[in-house]
């Protein structure tokens, strides 16, 4: 089986408005099942813990000692073998495995290979350093700051995260998805390296989406520029951001459209100028993915920004469990 490109939807460049509307409706659709072989049958998608990745490019994230389920979606008459060097590999089924992370805080190849021996899915696995390092808010020289001790209104997600990815000079450009490296997600804060984030593996899933769905109006997720992702306590406070922003978590990013590298959100309705009503767009492409069975679970907070003398217009998207909108 050939599998087509995952973050295209295979569809011509539509010339009128409402040929565009029908792409970019099919798109949405077409998300879940987007990897497909000659024969119109499923291709093989990778899956780690519960999410099912369509794309085969791609990072996921662990503690030290973790045991992570993985998996392929394939049929059990055509096994597939998971390629991992590093830590502790153990079959559990057809086509099912639970991986152990190593010990050692690091990047770690995953490869997902065919009956026939092609690589189906090619992973990094990012091994955390974990928060118990943190000594009086700094991790190794960088800056992290204090968490809340308190979960805002008790919910889990605000708990203080159990490790740090670290970012190096070696590894800053390792991909997180096909349009993203982990680069692309540091707090903006200045230090050398290594340097550290948290980052929720929905999100950068959640991006990659929203680059496929925009294809068909022109963008794709190569030109989503992440204008801040991960933020530390240290860096939130300098900000003078909410206490629990959940760029804190890594579960938040602030993206604008820039096709033409040029720093700026572009003109996404084309209306021939660059203004609040690019953002006012884009959020509604994004409320519209709110709203379908395939990505209504990963899309929680939506905001909207007008541009001012220091960054041009942007939207705020998050993966809170809950739905907020200002």
């Amino acid at each position: 089986m050939m599998p087509i490109k995952p973050r295209s939807c295979g569809l011509p460049r539509p010339r009128v408005k409402r040929a565009a509307e029908l792409a970019f409706l099919f798109c949405v659709a077409a998300w879940p099942i987007m990897l497909v072989g000659e024969d119109g049958v499923p291709a093989e998608r990778f899956r780690a813990r519960s999410l099912t990745y369509a794309y085969d490019e791609g990072a996921i994230f662990a503690m030290p000692s973790e045991k992570i389920p993985l998996s392929v979606t394939a049929s059990a008459k055509r096994l597939h073998s998971i390629v991992a060097p590093q830590g502790a590999l153990t079959a559990t089924g057809p086509n099912n495995w639970t991986w152990e992370a190593p010990i050692k805080p690091g990047v770690y190849p995953l490869k997902v290979k065919s009956p026939g021996g092609r690589t189906v899915a090619d992973f990094s696995a990012f091994v955390m350093v974990p928060s118990t390092r943190v000594r009086q808010g700094a991790l190794n020289a960088y800056q992290i700051g204090l968490y809340p001790e308190t979960p805002l209104k008790g919910n889990p997600i605000y708990i203080p995260p159990k490790g740090f990815i670290e970012v190096t000079k070696d590894n800053e450009d390792t991909k997180v998805s096909p349009g993203f490296r982990i680069k692309e997600f540091l707090t903006k804060q200045k230090s050398d390296y290594p340097k550290y984030l948290v980052l929720d593996e929905r999100l950068v899933f959640l991006l990659e989406a929203i680059g496929t769905h925009l294809e068909p109006r022109g963008w794709d997720s190569e030109d989503i520029f992440i204008m801040s992702g991960y933020r530390t306590p240290y860096y939130n406070k300098q900000l003078d951001d909410t206490k629990y922003s959940l760029h804190q978590w890594g579960r938040a990013a602030d993206i604008f459209l820039d096709k033409d590298k040029n720093g700026r959100m572009d003109d996404f309705n084309k209306d021939g100028v660059v203004s609040k009503d690019d953002a006012v767009a884009l959020a509604g492409v994004l409320e519209g993915l709110a709203k379908t069975a395939e990505l209504s679970s990963f899309i929680g907070g939506l905001g909207i920004y007008g541009p001012t003398s220091a960054h041009g217009p942007f939207v705020h998207v998050d993966t809170r469990p809950s739905r907020a909108r200002w």
